[in-house]
């Protein structure tokens, strides 16, 4: 995974048609996340063992989308994988402990359904960003401590923008969604993703940053989340993968002082 993120889009349906990649590239974007939701609760149902078999463990946990092995798409795009889990208390821990799934992805991005979730979500999970559901307005009041809690771990909240364009009460939600974040925690680690499934619903570059004034950002807080919010994020989860001492370095050109 290339730490040098360029612009990003890290929320793009699975359902997405691969074959269109390309046209995320011509609006601007270097970097995209394919994304798996998956839903605490959508287990199969336990079959009862029978005297005699062994006992296996299953993970829960989908495993990544499979991308064709040339990774080509007539695209230059870094393609990330993520995961979203949706889940109500801190007892998910244990699945994911378990898995060997979530290791195989990028990015791991929750849902949270209840405050216990987010209070856990928060102060104690290995996550890298905090979203919500467009369908409704968050269910539970988020606190200033708690949103503070999250920064200082490096976990990032998400807005999506697509439901916006497609439906007029998920844009309301939304836009109270964002100014949440404003009043509690002055629009702080905040990234703008499309949670698209398909290309008509994905915006330029420069769509995005002016959509950012709809959100309640300036245009310098709108490049921060578009571009530099991203890429801190990208790097958090470089660490992640290799250990609490990573290091990124970036060659620089040397400049010669003249007098």
């Amino acid at each position: 995974m290339s730490s040098n993120g360029g612009f990003c889009d890290l929320s793009i349906s699975k359902n997405y048609d691969i074959d269109k990649l390309h046209i995320i590239e011509k609006l601007g974007f270097n970097t995209i996340a394919i994304n798996t939701c998956w839903e605490e609760g959508s287990d199969e149902p336990k079959k009862k063992k029978k005297k005699g078999d062994t006992r296996e463990i299953k993970d829960f946990v989908p495993p990544p989308m499979d991308l064709p092995k040339d990774n080509n798409f007539q695209t230059k795009l870094n393609i990330l994988q993520r995961i979203t889990i949706e889940f109500s208390d801190s007892g998910i821990v244990h699945k994911l402990n378990r898995s060997e799934n979530i290791k195989k992805y990028d990015i791991i991005a929750v849902i949270p359904k209840t405050l216990q979730a987010f209070q856990y979500a928060c102060s104690s999970m290995d996550i890298d960003i905090i979203s919500f559901e467009t369908e409704g307005r968050i269910p539970f009041k988020v606190h200033r401590k708690l949103y503070k809690q999250a920064v200082d771990r490096g976990i990032f909240f998400e807005i999506m923008y697509s439901p916006i364009i497609r439906d007029s009460t998920a844009r309301k939600n939304i836009i109270s969604n964002a100014h949440v974040y404003h009043t509690v925690g002055k629009s702080k680690n905040i990234i703008l993703t499309s949670g698209a499934d398909n290309h008509m619903h994905i915006r330029s570059v420069n769509d995005i940053i002016n959509l950012g004034f709809l959100l309640g950002l300036n245009h310098n807080e709108s490049l921060e989340v578009v571009r530099n919010n991203t890429r801190r994020l990208i790097l958090k989860t470089e660490g992640r993968k290799c250990g609490k001492h990573y290091m990124s370095f970036s060659p620089i050109e040397n400049k010669i002082n003249e007098d």
